[in-house]
């Protein structure tokens, strides 16, 4: 026994057959379990954020820019310029509010007008519920999965029409004055389905087709989709164009803008779950002080010896505090290791169903190397917190000695 050294004395503290060994090793089990707990729920959360991100991706642009005043605009050359410089795929929005009435039923909808070459390769036509094989014509519309079925139609078969009304001012709301409205009829081409959000509420039109109705060319936004390089962040190429349009009258929204308060709540929850799991391990890691206390009890003989050999004090209590700290790293470590092994048979074999119903089998989870050492930095940092209150409380009597003799 090297007790020069109080990092080995408290490691082989760790060993042996005595009730405070055993108190230990439960000790070290619970922290392994809170570790473990906490990596994993955490995984989860980046496996949720990462799925609804995705899908924010695929319905959202990469990049919509807006007015700085709000409201339309009319682009200007450099800003055109400067998007014609950049490897991304942009094209101009025009967006109307519009009430869309047939014989039976209306509602209020988002026109969303698209230039004719970029409608077809629109993502959000990518899934189409229904599509007739007549050419689109000028007054053709196509319609969200939700806005047909609050309309009334389940199919479309060639046959339908439906009537648009909108202010002629775009700046007037609705009077229910008819001379104060814009009113066209248009034919049905297909429904899309892509996301409830947008299927309930949007429809997607010509942009010249809409502009020429208004009478207004004028831009609502420019949207802004990166085509090249799916792998890079979701804020990325909002970014970029941000850093391009600096000091420029124009702002850029990234879809987590678009998407404020869903990834708010996201966050709040994490906080909330990491805060909980994080007093879990608090709870845990109180039975490394009773471990501490338990074995300076036990192992007082001993000490007295060593004090009474000369080594001074502050060395014999750093041994059992070293203990602590010891029991704090091997727990942290087999926690580590169980939430590896968990998050990896989750990714690999789906062992957790979602059931029916959802886009995708298996829960989501995500394992992140970075925020896992965070944990493990937490629960040692605690460990050693408590190690070093423990073994102040750890007593060195060399008069015990004369007692036992």
């Amino acid at each position: 026994m090297n007790v020069g050294h109080p990092i080995r004395l408290g490691w082989r503290y760790l060993f042996g057959h005595r009730l405070s060994n055993g108190v230990t090793r439960a000790a070290t089990a619970g922290i392994s379990v809170g570790t473990a707990a906490m990596i994993i729920v955490l995984s989860a959360f980046n496996g949720l954020e990462k799925l609804i991100k995705t899908s924010f991706e695929d319905i959202h642009p990469s990049a919509e820019i807006f007015s700085e005043e709000g409201g339309r605009f009319l682009p200007d050359s450099s800003l055109i310029n400067k998007l014609n410089d950049t490897h991304f795929d942009w094209f101009p929005i025009l967006e109307q509010k519009a009430v869309i009435q047939t014989s039976q039923n209306e509602i209020l909808a988002d026109i969303k007008g698209i230039p004719f070459q970029n409608l077809k390769s629109f993502t959000w036509l990518d899934s189409l519920t229904s599509k007739l094989s007549t050419e689109p014509v000028r007054e053709s519309i196509w319609l969200g999965a939700g806005v047909a079925r609050q309309l009334g139609f389940s199919d479309l078969n060639g046959l339908e029409s439906i009537q648009l009304y909108w202010p002629r001012n775009p700046e007037m709301g609705f009077i229910g004055m008819e001379q104060s409205l814009n009113k066209k009829s248009l034919s049905p081409q297909a429904i899309f389905q892509t996301n409830s959000k947008i299927d309930n509420t949007n429809v997607l039109v010509f942009l010249n087709s809409l502009g020429d109705w208004a009478n207004d060319h004028r831009w609502t936004s420019i949207q802004i989709w990166n085509s090249h390089e799916k792998s890079i962040q979701m804020d990325y190429v909002a970014k970029e164009i941000s850093e391009l349009l600096k000091d420029s009258p124009y702002i850029v929204k990234s879809p987590k803008d678009q998407e404020k308060a869903v990834f708010r709540v996201m966050e709040s929850e994490g906080l909330i779950t990491s805060a909980i799991l994080g007093f879990i391990v608090l709870l845990a890691s109180l039975g490394l002080y009773s471990s501490i206390i338990l074995t300076g009890l036990e192992r007082e003989p001993q000490s007295a010896i060593l004090s009474a050999l000369g080594f001074p004090k502050n060395k014999i209590q750093q041994s059992f505090f070293w203990n602590g700290t010891w029991i704090s790293v091997l727990g942290a470590i087999i926690g580590l290791s169980i939430s590896l092994l968990a998050v990896g048979l989750q990714t690999r074999f789906g062992l957790i169903k979602l059931g029916e119903g959802y886009i995708i089998e298996a829960y989501p989870v995500q394992f992140s190397l970075l925020q896992s050492i965070e944990v493990c930095v937490f629960v040692i940092a605690i460990g050693t917190v408590l190690s070093f209150i423990a073994s102040k409380k750890v007593s060195i009597d060399t008069l015990k000695l004369r007692e036992k003799a």
